[in-house]
């Protein structure tokens, strides 16, 4: 029989039964395979427009919307809430997979079909890894929301602040922008809805927010042996307090992940007023003599089509796709587009320049194993997960412990972001994760051999204000990354600092009765130097040191005269009429923690803006 396009055997069997167990059996056998199909089926998601699209000679509509991201989506929910608006919106991926919904499996759908698998070229970073800086983004509907590691954290007051006071963007401040992280959000947890009269949060939001991750008893030791340095545990990072300890929420609700595709596209698939072509790779914006966008160029199963917008082009590619499309459309550093023969339609020198990323780098300890629970079979995982939305499967792997904390130990704003997870003695967790990251045979090697008698604690020391910025080019029709971390000195100092108090914890009383110790590992280039002196620190950094999937400010948000601004406050790019950028790379400069929350904002307050533009609102 077959189910889900996926052909297996027949549930009856060679033992004898007078007919109600295999019955049963195969009941259960169908409704596992039921269960699997409802979990990301293609009549969820929006229709694909594509082969309709392909057979109209003239395809016009009101907004174009490129890139349906975490802005993107976004936006295109928004603005076809507007019934005599005419919306399009082009995606290079397809439907999200079924591990797209699972929230465990967030790491599965790297150097897939559904990632962009971009390559970033570092020398002072990734050396520990094979094949060096891997830049997932997500390639599908949803785009990075559909891949991440779902965590909710918007930044904190002074971040927008910054964008409003340093970057001269009025309306950004953090009172501008947090009625947008709300209009958003259904956060699920009434008292964080409840706090301070409602002033941070919201239920009446498309995204669902709640609690994620899973309960360990383990994460006692990290955040105990923090709270004996001082360090408290906080309730809500997405509030009033921004220093410590605390368990984040997610965009997950019931198990599942909540995506902008799902929170935004789904509600908008029965307007008529919204057509999305999936699969269509946009190659330009198109722009006239006058320098105004009235349009896009793309490629649909081979062959190339032309869309016109009555009013305006909207660019939500990401980070480094965004910058791409302006460049390959003629504006851009006008000597960089010449060297790619490219014709310059409009000098705008910024675009590309501002890459802003946290890098992180990753500390191992061992520590006594303890008694924990068995690990729970894959097969009990699938069933747990298919009929009751629980389990393993629907935890994000990790520990939802997060902490946000100063390198400097004083308690002010966080530059340094800690998060938390292990794997225990023998546990098949950690070959699943040494697969996913493609460690160098050395360092895997170590780490195998220790989780062997030790439990192993992994912490993520991530820079949540770098001061080093990269820059984005072409290089032919592929984007070259380059990222420059801690091109500014200042940030190899931070982190190290960062690193040395991290390891300073050994001596707290929590990590002592846990037999808690940094892991060594064989690392020729660094072993020359005195162990834990500055020099063998830094080098280890260069191992460890990898992207926290946060790119952001490739099209940096700026009023005209700052000459690294590409647009404006209302997200218009400089000198090209019709047409804007929104997605993260607008940001001025990164906000402190993950990305996705700030990025939805920012599609909410950017569609706003179209609204009020051409509404008179």
């Amino acid at each position: 029989m077959q189910y889900c396009n996926q052909t297996f055997a027949s549930p009856h069997c060679a033992s004898q039964s007078v007919g109600l167990t295999n019955q049963l059996f195969a009941t259960l056998f169908q409704t596992l395979l039921t269960a699997q199909c409802s979990i990301s089926p293609p009549e969820m998601w929006p229709d694909d427009y594509g082969m309709i699209a392909a057979k109209n000679k003239k395809l016009e509509y009101d907004f174009i919307i490129v890139g349906s991201g975490s802005a993107g989506a976004t936006v295109a929910g928004r603005l076809s809430e507007i019934k005599q608006w005419k919306i399009l919106l082009i995606e290079a991926g397809g439907n999200p997979p079924i591990e797209s919904e699972i929230v465990s499996l967030f790491g599965s759908m790297q150097r897939t079909e559904y990632d962009w698998n971009f390559r970033a070229e570092s020398t002072t970073a990734c050396k520990g890894l094979i094949g060096g800086c891997l830049w997932p983004r997500g390639k599908m509907l949803g785009g990075s929301s559909g891949i991440n590691l779902m965590l909710y954290v918007r930044g904190l007051d002074r971040d927008f602040n910054r964008w409003h006071s340093d970057g001269g963007n009025s309306g950004w401040s953090y009172d501008d922008v947090l009625p947008f992280f709300k209009k958003s959000e259904s956060n699920q947890w009434d008292p964080f809805v409840k706090y301070s009269n409602g002033m941070y949060h919201s239920k009446s939001g498309p995204m669902k927010v709640s609690f994620f991750g899973g309960a360990s008893g383990l994460a006692k030791i990290f955040y105990e042996a923090g709270m004996e340095r001082g360090i408290p545990f906080i309730n809500d990072i997405n509030a009033d307090e921004h220093y410590g300890f605390v368990n984040v929420q997610g965009t997950v609700y019931d198990g599942r992940r909540q995506s902008t595709a799902k929170a935004f596209l789904i509600p908008a698939k029965n307007r008529t007023n919204l057509h999305i072509i999936k699969h269509a790779l946009v190659k330009k914006i198109l722009i006239d003599g006058s320098n105004r966008a009235y349009g896009v160029q793309f490629v649909l199963n081979g062959n190339t089509f032309e869309a016109c917008a009555r009013k305006e082009v909207i660019l939500s590619a990401g980070t480094i796709m965004s910058p791409v499309l302006l460049m390959q459309s003629g504006v851009g550093p006008k000597k960089h587009l010449q060297e790619n023969k490219i014709i310059c339609k409009v000098d705008l020198p910024a675009v590309g320049l501002n890459l802003l990323d946290h890098v992180y780098t990753l500390l191992f300890f061992e520590f006594n194993p303890t008694f924990v629970a068995a690990p729970t079979p894959d097969l009990d995982n699938v069933y747990n997960f298919a009929i009751h939305n629980n389990g393993n499967w629907a935890t994000a792997g990790i520990s939802q412990l997060v902490a946000f904390l100063n390198a400097t130990q004083l308690p002010s704003y966080p530059d340094i972001m800690a998060l938390y997870s292990w794997h225990t003695q023998n546990s098949p967790s950690l070959p699943k994760y040494l697969q996913l990251r493609q460690f160098k045979t050395e360092i895997a090697e170590t780490l195998l051999k220790t989780t062997e008698d030790h439990n192993i604690a992994m912490v993520l020391v991530g820079l949540i204000q770098p001061k080093s910025s990269g820059v984005i080019r072409l290089n032919g029709s592929l984007p070259l990354i380059e990222p420059n971390y801690f091109s500014h000195p200042d940030d190899m100092q931070t982190m190290i600092r960062a690193i040395r108090q991290q390891i300073s914890f050994v001596d707290t009383d929590s990590y002592r009765k846990n037999g808690v110790k940094l892991l060594r590992f064989p690392l020729d280039e660094c072993d020359k130097f005195n162990y834990m002196s500055d020099e063998y620190m830094e080098c280890y950094v260069q191992y460890f040191a990898a992207t926290l999937y946060h790119p952001v400010g490739t099209c940096k948000m700026g009023p005209k005269s700052d000459p690294n601004a590409v647009v404006d406050s209302e997200l218009k790019v400089h000198q090209v009429k019709g047409l804007r950028t929104i997605d993260a790379s607008i940001m001025p400069y990164i906000t402190s923690g993950n990305t996705n929350a700030p990025t939805i904002m920012i599609g909410e307050k950017g569609a706003d803006c179209i609204k009020r533009e051409y509404l008179k609102l």
